[in-house]
């Protein structure tokens, strides 16, 4: 039956619907693995970034996964019960990739540590890192919920086959755009605002994705 046909590529991303969210999740994946190139990147560097070394920024990971654990769970559970997965999507999509503006602040709390890392400025880098990965959960758990509710239940494996292509294709092309991103800005910038340049695209760039959530059907 017509109900029961087998989902290819073409006719999944000739749904309208299915075709919008893939390529909200596709591209919000590209923007966060790009974050994450670029974020060590904004550490090492001593023209325009932190100057700090390998093990300090271990040491803002690390504080970043504790309060990333004690708030994730609550947040995302918290946000759907009140909010429902289309409203929790778009507030995730605004507080996190878009969050990132407020990452060159750091290198006026660390200014004079000299490739050492204050406590305000370790303290600040964890809080706002792990608020960024947060809600990027909430993004990543509510897109997976509602794109399989675009399509019927038999097609969905077909769909989350190809939504992970999109996935992998993020992961090759992010760490490229972001090493590109960054070196370019940093060597025509002048220091160091050639990170807050960066930062100001990729808080651009996250604003026009939850620009697009906006624009999705419930």
């Amino acid at each position: 039956e017509k109900g029961e046909e087998t989902a290819t590529i073409h006719s999944l991303m000739k749904r309208e619907g299915t075709r919008q969210h893939l390529l909200v999740y596709w591209i919000y994946a590209f923007l966060m693995i790009t974050l994450d190139e670029i974020f060590p990147l904004y550490c090492i560097s001593k023209t325009s970034g932190l100057g700090i070394t390998e093990k300090i920024i271990g040491n803002i990971l690390s504080g970043t996964g504790l309060f990333y654990l004690a708030v994730q769970y609550f947040l995302l559970t918290g946000l759907v019960d009140k909010y429902g997965f289309y409203r929790s999507l778009r507030i995730g999509t605004f507080l996190s990739v878009p969050m990132t503006l407020f990452m060159p602040i750091s290198l006026i709390t660390n200014e004079g540590a000299d490739g050492t890392l204050t406590l305000t400025s370790l303290i600040f880098l964890s809080v706002l890192y792990a608020i960024i990965r947060s809600f990027s959960s909430v993004v990543f758990s509510t897109l997976t919920m509602t794109t399989n509710r675009t399509v019927p239940v038999h097609q969905r494996g077909t769909m989350n086959g190809l939504s992970m292509l999109g996935v992998s294709l993020a992961r090759a092309l992010g760490p490229l755009f972001g090493g590109i991103l960054f070196s370019t800005s940093v060597r025509h910038v002048t220091p160091p605002f050639g990170s807050v340049v960066v930062y100001g695209i990729m808080t651009f760039l996250g604003i026009c994705l939850g620009l697009q959530a906006l624009l999705l059907r419930e």
